[in-house]
Protein backbone atom coordinates (compact mmCIF):
# COMPACT_ATOMS: atom_id res chain seq x y z
CA UNK A 1 0.00 0.00 0.00
CA UNK A 2 1.67 3.54 -0.88
CA UNK A 3 1.97 6.19 1.35
CA UNK A 4 0.62 9.96 0.94
CA UNK A 5 1.50 13.21 1.55
CA UNK A 6 -1.16 15.38 2.47
CA UNK A 7 -1.68 18.69 4.55
CA UNK A 8 -1.76 18.43 8.21
CA UNK A 9 -5.71 19.94 8.56
CA UNK A 10 -7.57 20.08 12.27
CA UNK A 11 -9.80 16.60 10.85
CA UNK A 12 -6.92 14.73 11.62
CA UNK A 13 -6.81 15.76 15.19
CA UNK A 14 -7.41 12.27 16.88
CA UNK A 15 -5.05 10.37 14.71
CA UNK A 16 -2.54 12.54 15.07
CA UNK A 17 -3.30 12.78 19.41
CA UNK A 18 -3.17 8.71 19.12
CA UNK A 19 0.15 9.00 16.70
CA UNK A 20 1.88 10.98 19.19
CA UNK A 21 0.97 9.47 22.20
CA UNK A 22 2.36 6.19 20.30
CA UNK A 23 5.56 7.70 19.92
CA UNK A 24 6.03 10.01 23.07
CA UNK A 25 3.11 9.34 25.44
CA UNK A 26 5.47 7.75 28.27
CA UNK A 27 7.35 10.77 28.53
CA UNK A 28 5.14 13.81 27.03
CA UNK A 29 1.62 12.43 27.31
CA UNK A 30 -0.71 14.27 24.48
CA UNK A 31 -4.28 15.82 25.20
CA UNK A 32 -6.32 16.93 22.20
CA UNK A 33 -6.94 20.27 23.67
CA UNK A 34 -3.08 21.28 24.08
CA UNK A 35 -2.43 19.96 20.23
CA UNK A 36 -4.96 21.86 18.90
CA UNK A 37 -3.92 24.96 20.91
CA UNK A 38 -0.62 25.12 20.52
CA UNK A 39 -0.99 24.33 16.54
CA UNK A 40 -4.32 24.99 14.30
CA UNK A 41 -5.38 28.13 17.10
CA UNK A 42 -1.38 28.81 17.57
CA UNK A 43 -1.17 32.06 14.86
CA UNK A 44 2.10 31.25 13.77
CA UNK A 45 0.97 27.91 12.91
CA UNK A 46 2.46 27.42 9.34
CA UNK A 47 -0.54 25.21 7.83
CA UNK A 48 0.45 25.19 4.57
CA UNK A 49 4.25 23.66 5.14
CA UNK A 50 2.83 21.33 7.97
CA UNK A 51 2.51 17.66 6.51
CA UNK A 52 1.40 14.33 7.35
CA UNK A 53 2.21 10.98 5.97
CA UNK A 54 -0.39 8.39 5.68
CA UNK A 55 -0.65 4.78 4.42
CA UNK A 56 -3.74 3.62 3.78
CA UNK A 57 -5.89 5.95 6.14
CA UNK A 58 -3.41 5.09 9.37
CA UNK A 59 -1.49 8.44 9.64
CA UNK A 60 2.11 6.81 10.49
CA UNK A 61 3.94 10.58 10.33
CA UNK A 62 3.57 14.03 10.79
CA UNK A 63 5.44 17.52 11.33
CA UNK A 64 4.28 20.49 12.21
CA UNK A 65 5.67 24.21 11.54
CA UNK A 66 5.53 27.84 12.97
CA UNK A 67 6.87 31.13 10.66
CA UNK A 68 6.79 34.43 12.38
CA UNK A 69 4.36 36.35 9.72
CA UNK A 70 3.36 39.07 11.97
CA UNK A 71 5.39 41.17 14.32
CA UNK A 72 6.10 39.69 18.14
CA UNK A 73 6.56 42.70 19.94
CA UNK A 74 9.80 44.18 19.11
CA UNK A 75 10.58 40.98 17.10
CA UNK A 76 9.99 41.56 13.18
CA UNK A 77 7.72 39.85 10.77
CA UNK A 78 10.89 38.44 9.19
CA UNK A 79 9.36 34.50 8.46
CA UNK A 80 11.44 32.98 10.56
CA UNK A 81 10.43 28.83 11.19
CA UNK A 82 10.67 26.77 13.48
CA UNK A 83 9.42 22.63 13.70
CA UNK A 84 7.03 22.39 16.30
CA UNK A 85 7.29 18.45 16.30
CA UNK A 86 7.72 16.02 14.24
CA UNK A 87 6.49 12.35 15.23
CA UNK A 88 6.60 9.19 13.28
CA UNK A 89 5.05 6.02 14.37
CA UNK A 90 7.29 3.46 15.74
CA UNK A 91 6.11 0.63 13.51
CA UNK A 92 6.99 3.26 10.93
CA UNK A 93 10.79 4.87 11.77
CA UNK A 94 13.83 3.18 9.62
CA UNK A 95 11.87 3.70 6.60
CA UNK A 96 12.55 7.27 5.35
CA UNK A 97 9.59 8.97 6.63
CA UNK A 98 11.22 11.41 8.68
CA UNK A 99 13.91 12.28 6.58
CA UNK A 100 11.37 13.25 4.00
CA UNK A 101 8.76 14.80 6.59
CA UNK A 102 12.10 16.92 7.63
CA UNK A 103 13.61 17.73 4.17
CA UNK A 104 10.50 19.30 2.69
CA UNK A 105 9.91 21.13 5.21
CA UNK A 106 13.31 22.85 5.54
CA UNK A 107 12.72 23.58 1.86
CA UNK A 108 9.56 25.03 2.58
CA UNK A 109 10.41 27.32 5.30
CA UNK A 110 13.60 28.35 3.08
CA UNK A 111 11.74 30.26 0.91
CA UNK A 112 10.89 32.29 3.14
CA UNK A 113 13.56 33.20 5.27
CA UNK A 114 17.17 32.62 5.66
CA UNK A 115 17.06 32.91 9.36
CA UNK A 116 18.12 29.25 10.91
CA UNK A 117 15.57 27.08 11.84
CA UNK A 118 14.73 26.31 14.98
CA UNK A 119 13.66 22.74 16.43
CA UNK A 120 11.54 23.59 19.33
CA UNK A 121 11.53 27.13 20.82
CA UNK A 122 8.65 27.90 18.29
CA UNK A 123 5.84 30.00 19.98
CA UNK A 124 3.76 27.53 21.52
CA UNK A 125 6.15 25.25 21.62
CA UNK A 126 5.83 21.77 23.23
CA UNK A 127 9.94 21.92 23.65
CA UNK A 128 12.38 24.15 24.06
CA UNK A 129 14.35 21.78 21.97
CA UNK A 130 15.12 18.31 21.56
CA UNK A 131 14.59 16.31 24.74
CA UNK A 132 17.30 14.57 26.12
CA UNK A 133 14.57 11.33 26.81
CA UNK A 134 14.50 10.60 23.23
CA UNK A 135 17.67 10.34 23.04
CA UNK A 136 17.23 8.43 19.30
CA UNK A 137 15.45 11.85 18.07
CA UNK A 138 19.09 13.82 19.06
CA UNK A 139 21.29 11.43 17.27
CA UNK A 140 18.70 11.48 14.11
CA UNK A 141 18.58 15.07 13.96
CA UNK A 142 22.69 15.68 14.30
CA UNK A 143 22.99 12.79 11.86
CA UNK A 144 20.59 15.02 9.55
CA UNK A 145 22.87 18.43 10.04
CA UNK A 146 21.05 19.78 12.75
CA UNK A 147 23.58 22.45 14.81
CA UNK A 148 22.86 21.73 18.97
CA UNK A 149 23.53 23.63 21.31
CA UNK A 150 23.58 24.45 25.43
CA UNK A 151 20.97 22.89 27.58
CA UNK A 152 17.67 24.24 29.06
CA UNK A 153 15.48 22.40 31.51
CA UNK A 154 11.96 21.85 33.33
CA UNK A 155 12.08 21.89 37.28
CA UNK A 156 9.42 20.18 39.04
CA UNK A 157 8.50 20.22 42.63
CA UNK A 158 6.18 17.91 44.07
CA UNK A 159 5.48 19.87 47.20
CA UNK A 160 3.72 22.60 46.85
CA UNK A 161 0.71 21.79 48.88
CA UNK A 162 2.98 22.18 52.38
CA UNK A 163 5.18 25.24 50.39
CA UNK A 164 6.29 27.78 52.99
CA UNK A 165 8.40 31.24 52.39
CA UNK A 166 11.72 29.78 52.78
CA UNK A 167 14.14 32.55 54.96
CA UNK A 168 15.64 33.74 51.96
CA UNK A 169 12.35 34.30 50.86
CA UNK A 170 11.38 36.25 54.04
CA UNK A 171 14.30 38.28 53.89
CA UNK A 172 13.51 39.63 50.45
CA UNK A 173 9.95 40.76 51.35
CA UNK A 174 11.72 42.66 54.74
CA UNK A 175 14.13 44.40 51.72
CA UNK A 176 11.52 45.73 49.94
CA UNK A 177 8.82 46.19 52.64
CA UNK A 178 6.55 48.51 50.52
CA UNK A 179 6.16 45.96 47.44
CA UNK A 180 2.87 44.16 47.07
CA UNK A 181 2.09 40.87 45.59
CA UNK A 182 -0.96 39.81 44.19
CA UNK A 183 -2.54 38.39 41.42
CA UNK A 184 -3.75 40.78 38.43
CA UNK A 185 -7.31 41.95 38.80
CA UNK A 186 -9.66 43.88 36.06
CA UNK A 187 -8.70 47.34 35.07
CA UNK A 188 -4.73 46.66 35.57
CA UNK A 189 -4.48 44.67 31.71
CA UNK A 190 -2.94 48.05 30.09
CA UNK A 191 -0.69 48.94 32.69
CA UNK A 192 0.63 45.67 32.83
CA UNK A 193 0.99 45.58 29.06
CA UNK A 194 2.82 48.97 29.15
CA UNK A 195 4.94 47.26 31.56
CA UNK A 196 5.86 44.58 29.17
CA UNK A 197 6.36 46.49 26.58
CA UNK A 198 9.17 48.71 27.98
CA UNK A 199 10.65 45.77 30.55
CA UNK A 200 10.60 42.69 28.43
CA UNK A 201 9.69 43.41 24.35
CA UNK A 202 9.57 40.67 22.81
CA UNK A 203 8.28 37.16 22.93
CA UNK A 204 6.88 37.76 26.37
CA UNK A 205 5.38 41.16 25.83
CA UNK A 206 3.52 39.50 22.91
CA UNK A 207 2.53 36.59 25.02
CA UNK A 208 1.13 38.48 27.72
CA UNK A 209 -1.03 40.23 25.29
CA UNK A 210 -2.19 36.75 23.56
CA UNK A 211 -2.94 35.71 26.78
CA UNK A 212 -5.18 38.99 27.98
CA UNK A 213 -6.71 39.47 24.21
CA UNK A 214 -7.29 35.43 23.99
CA UNK A 215 -9.52 34.89 27.55
CA UNK A 216 -6.13 34.10 29.52
CA UNK A 217 -7.51 33.95 33.15
CA UNK A 218 -6.40 37.89 34.96
CA UNK A 219 -5.20 35.67 37.97
CA UNK A 220 -3.10 33.71 36.48
CA UNK A 221 -0.72 36.56 36.07
CA UNK A 222 1.01 37.86 39.32
CA UNK A 223 2.34 41.49 39.56
CA UNK A 224 4.65 43.02 41.91
CA UNK A 225 3.35 46.59 42.35
CA UNK A 226 5.68 49.04 44.10
CA UNK A 227 3.50 52.23 45.55
CA UNK A 228 1.05 51.27 42.87
CA UNK A 229 3.27 50.73 40.01
CA UNK A 230 3.96 46.99 38.26
CA UNK A 231 7.65 46.54 38.85
CA UNK A 232 7.47 42.53 38.16
CA UNK A 233 5.03 40.19 36.68
CA UNK A 234 4.51 36.10 36.70
CA UNK A 235 2.74 33.91 34.57
CA UNK A 236 0.85 31.04 36.78
CA UNK A 237 -0.96 27.85 35.78
CA UNK A 238 -3.45 26.07 37.58
CA UNK A 239 -6.01 22.79 36.23
CA UNK A 240 -8.56 25.92 35.73
CA UNK A 241 -6.54 27.78 33.20
CA UNK A 242 -8.50 28.45 30.21
CA UNK A 243 -5.05 28.48 28.66
CA UNK A 244 -2.58 26.17 28.22
CA UNK A 245 0.75 27.43 29.91
CA UNK A 246 4.28 25.27 29.27
CA UNK A 247 4.30 23.77 33.30
CA UNK A 248 0.78 21.88 32.81
CA UNK A 249 1.06 20.51 29.25
CA UNK A 250 2.26 17.15 30.75
CA UNK A 251 0.24 17.20 33.47
CA UNK A 252 -1.36 13.32 33.04
CA UNK A 253 2.38 12.73 34.66
CA UNK A 254 1.11 13.90 37.79
CA UNK A 255 -1.22 12.26 40.48
CA UNK A 256 -2.83 15.66 41.90
CA UNK A 257 -3.82 18.67 40.96
CA UNK A 258 -0.73 20.42 39.00
CA UNK A 259 0.41 23.67 37.97
CA UNK A 260 3.00 25.79 36.75
CA UNK A 261 5.19 28.87 36.58
CA UNK A 262 6.49 30.82 33.88
CA UNK A 263 7.87 33.44 32.77
CA UNK A 264 8.61 35.94 35.41
CA UNK A 265 10.33 38.84 35.51
CA UNK A 266 11.37 42.34 37.30
CA UNK A 267 11.89 45.77 35.86
CA UNK A 268 15.43 46.65 34.84
CA UNK A 269 15.73 49.83 37.24
CA UNK A 270 13.75 47.62 40.34
CA UNK A 271 16.26 44.46 39.80
CA UNK A 272 18.61 43.88 43.37
CA UNK A 273 16.00 44.29 45.48
CA UNK A 274 15.02 40.88 46.34
CA UNK A 275 11.42 41.76 44.33
CA UNK A 276 12.29 38.73 42.32
CA UNK A 277 12.47 36.16 44.70
CA UNK A 278 9.23 37.78 46.80
CA UNK A 279 7.23 37.48 43.88
CA UNK A 280 8.22 33.82 42.91
CA UNK A 281 7.57 32.82 46.45
CA UNK A 282 4.50 34.54 46.05
CA UNK A 283 3.48 32.77 43.09
CA UNK A 284 4.06 29.37 44.64
CA UNK A 285 2.17 30.31 47.48
CA UNK A 286 -0.79 31.22 45.08
CA UNK A 287 -0.36 27.80 43.28
CA UNK A 288 -0.46 26.51 46.77
CA UNK A 289 -3.95 28.44 47.92
CA UNK A 290 -5.31 27.77 44.66
CA UNK A 291 -5.12 24.05 45.64
CA UNK A 292 -1.67 23.14 43.64
CA UNK A 293 0.07 19.94 44.85
CA UNK A 294 3.07 19.94 42.23
CA UNK A 295 4.22 22.64 39.41
CA UNK A 296 6.95 22.90 36.61
CA UNK A 297 8.79 25.84 35.61
CA UNK A 298 9.55 24.94 32.29
CA UNK A 299 12.38 26.16 30.01
CA UNK A 300 15.37 27.71 32.21
CA UNK A 301 19.21 27.28 33.10
CA UNK A 302 18.31 29.06 36.39
CA UNK A 303 18.82 26.21 38.71
CA UNK A 304 20.16 27.59 42.03
CA UNK A 305 17.96 30.83 41.80
CA UNK A 306 14.52 28.35 41.47
CA UNK A 307 16.14 25.43 43.72
CA UNK A 308 15.75 28.22 46.78
CA UNK A 309 11.70 27.60 46.79
CA UNK A 310 12.25 24.16 46.71
CA UNK A 311 12.48 23.27 42.51
CA UNK A 312 15.03 20.85 41.22
CA UNK A 313 15.75 19.62 37.43
CA UNK A 314 13.20 17.12 35.96
CA UNK A 315 13.76 17.22 32.04
CA UNK A 316 16.47 18.15 29.89
CA UNK A 317 16.96 19.37 26.27
CA UNK A 318 19.58 20.70 23.75
CA UNK A 319 18.65 23.45 22.09
CA UNK A 320 19.07 22.88 18.55
CA UNK A 321 18.50 24.68 14.70
CA UNK A 322 19.45 23.73 10.86
CA UNK A 323 21.41 27.24 9.62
Amino acid sequence: MMMRTLLLTPDLLPQAVDLWNRALGAHFPMRPALLKANLWEEPNFDAEGSRTVLKGDRLVGFIALKRRTAPMGNLPADQKGWISALVVDPEFQGQGVGTGLLRDALAHLRQFSTEPVGIGSDPGHFFPGIPLECRQALDWFARRGAELGGLSCDLVSHEIAAYTHPEAALQAFRRSPSVMYRPMEDGEQEAVLAFMRQEFPGRWAWEMEQHLSRGGNLEDVMLALDEGQVVGFARIHTPRSRRFGPGIYWAPLFPGAHGGLGPIGVGAAQRGRGIGLGLLSASIAELRNRGVESAVIDWTGLIRFYGIVGFRPWKWYVMASFK
